[in-house]
């Protein structure tokens, strides 16, 4: 096949900055590139997208159109895989970080938003194809276990690092994590020691899991004693690992559990009571939560810890904990004796303890929604409801505007009539009454009072009303809100259910579920972390030795 000539830029068929060998990347020639690439000739790698130096200045100054265009002609090329293939020494990473390349572009670039995205999808199935090759399992655990710096052969026989798959997750490649030759092997990592774990019955599982589960305080004890043991071993694998840390957690909300029912309180009325029995077991269990978080922080960094929607939540309820421990810590050594309820301030420190607790177990109790990603039949739903509940929350946007704007026009025709305390007519809820009752005498009384009216009947005109200017009493944007309101709480379902991000999302669900598994059993293969709350605040001899060496190299170097 003949290549035309470029050098001049004559050709009305293409662009001066067409080379021949971008010509061949878009075709996928594969001989063509080989060839060219034997010849010396490479693809020149732009700018970053963000880039304000000279050149791309003045090549967006002088035409901005044909710069966009030069610059997604080259991407093209480089996204080709018959180029990936031939051009890099790591065909998996070159495809991760351009794929990852790709989409921050069609972020900024949002006019070739769809072609950015076509060709960063190209390069992700352009990887899980290529893992597609491996035809036996150590093929496999060669490339999931392959280190930049290393030869690409396991440290030993049984060491899994899994760097690959690590670096396939930090850079969002699901289709090549939640490919079939990679999951089977993640699974048999998971389930190691249990031989034949899926083909048992659900019964069986559900026995051997509870009682795992309720043998959790032995298997610590066990690992506290002797970390070199048969016991501790069996402790350190994934799935065992798995099942101690969510049975101390149930453990935990059963407290949680107990604590709200006062079972040992004995006056209510304390303004300043000591910690129960429950209360103090409760605390161990809130101080390894919070060491968890901040050594999850340490080893992952903060920007990677802030990504997780997960990890926010924890820090909502970690500091929901402490804040209340520190005002029953205040309110113990402030107030003593006891008091009716009624009579103490607004802001007394117990009072605001037991809200700010009765918030943070709300948040404990949806915090063990995120161990359904372990289940086949739970994760996908989860999945799918995440990535609805994103949609939702944007037409909840265009709801709070509807509802803005209606509040701000009855404000305007209602603040004239506002009474002083006392003087208005709290019985009568309509808006045209004898005696005003305030409802939209301000901005957030007009909130107040219009949210409720979409799914509430207010009357309008109560019985003995009295009507004094009609055209300003009529309430027409009242009346009209509802309907409104009922359009944009309809529009998001109907679109949700017809669009294509839903359809998206359940074609996906699949795949994202897996993605989102995988990370999960990531954080149990790793190193560390072995004993489940809260015996991990206990120091163990291997952490006492660990500690001891530390130290040792830090005076004799």
């Amino acid at each position: 096949r003949q290549v035309p000539e470029f050098a001049e830029g004559h050709s009305s068929e293409f662009t001066p900055d067409m080379t021949p060998i971008i010509l061949a990347a878009h075709t996928n020639n594969y001989e063509l590139i080989k060839l060219l690439l034997t010849r010396g000739v490479s693809v020149p790698r732009p700018h970053a997208v963000r880039c304000a130096c000279l050149q791309c200045a003045a090549g967006s100054e002088a035409d901005g159109l044909r710069h966009s265009r030069s610059r997604l002609a080259v991407y093209r090329a480089l996204a080709s895989p018959c180029l990936v293939a031939l051009a890099s020494e790591d065909p998996f990473l070159t495809a991760f970080t351009l794929s990852c390349e790709l989409c921050e572009l069609s972020r900024v670039e949002n006019e070739f938003k769809a072609e950015y995205e076509e060709l960063s999808q190209q390069c992700k199935q352009f990887a899980k194809e290529l893992l597609d090759q491996t035809r036996s399992t150590r093929e496999l655990e060669i490339v999931l276990n392959y280190k930049e710096e290393s030869d690409g052969a396991p440290e030993a026989p049984d060491a899994f690092n899994l760097e690959r798959l690590k670096l396939a997750i930090k850079y969002h490649q699901k289709e090549f994590v939640a490919q079939p030759n990679c999951q089977q092997l993640l699974a048999s990592l998971w389930y190691d020691g249990f031989p034949g774990w899926r083909r048992r019955h659900w019964a069986v599982k559900l026995v051997t899991c509870a009682t795992l589960g309720l043998l959790f305080p032995l298997f610590s004890v066990c690992y506290l004693l002797a970390p070199r043991s048969r016991m501790a071993f069996f402790l350190r694998k994934p799935f065992i690992k798995f099942i101690c840390h969510t049975a101390s957690y149930l453990t935990f909300l059963f407290l949680l559990l107990l604590a709200s029912q006062q079972i040992a309180r004995t006056d209510p009325n304390m303004q300043g009571p000591s910690p129960t029995l429950v209360e103090w077991m409760i605390l161990p269990w809130i101080c390894r939560l919070i060491w968890a978080e901040i050594k999850q922080m340490w080893d992952g960094g903060f920007s990677e810890y802030v990504h997780d929607w997960w990890n926010l939540m924890d820090f909502v309820m970690n500091s929901l904990y402490l804040a209340t421990i520190s005002l029953k810590l205040v309110a113990y050594l402030k107030y003593s004796g006891s008091k009716a309820r009624e009579q103490w301030e607004m802001w007394h420190p117990t009072l605001v303890a037991e809200a700010l607790f009765a918030i943070a177990n709300i948040f404990s109790s949806l915090r063990l929604i995120s161990l359904f990603t372990a289940n086949s039949h739970l994760g996908p739903l989860q999945i799918s409801l995440g990535r609805m509940l994103l949609d939702i929350l944007k037409f909840l946007f265009i709801y709070c505007l509807v509802l803005l704007a209606f509040a701000n026009g009855l404000n305007q025709l209602y603040f004239y009539y506002e009474t002083s305390a006392g003087q208005g007519n709290d019985t009568c809820k309509g808006i045209r009454c004898e005696k005003q009752n305030n409802a939209f005498s301000t901005l957030c009384n007009c909130l107040k009072h219009l949210f409720p009216s979409v799914s509430i009947c207010v009357h309008l005109c109560p019985s003995g009303s009295i009507c004094f200017h009609l055209f300003t009493s009529v309430s027409i944007c009242f009346h009209l809100f509802p309907y409104v309101s009922i359009c944009v709480h309809l529009f998001p379902s109907v679109s949700i259910t017809s669009c294509n991000a839903f359809k998206n999302t359940v074609d996906h669900a699949d795949i994202e579920w897996k993605f989102a598994r995988t990370k999960l059993w990531m954080s149990y293969f790793e190193e560390g972390a072995t004993l489940p709350p809260p015996f991990n605040i206990v120091p163990s001899p291997k952490s006492a030795w660990y500690l001891c060496r530390y130290v040792r190299a830090c005076i004799c170097p």
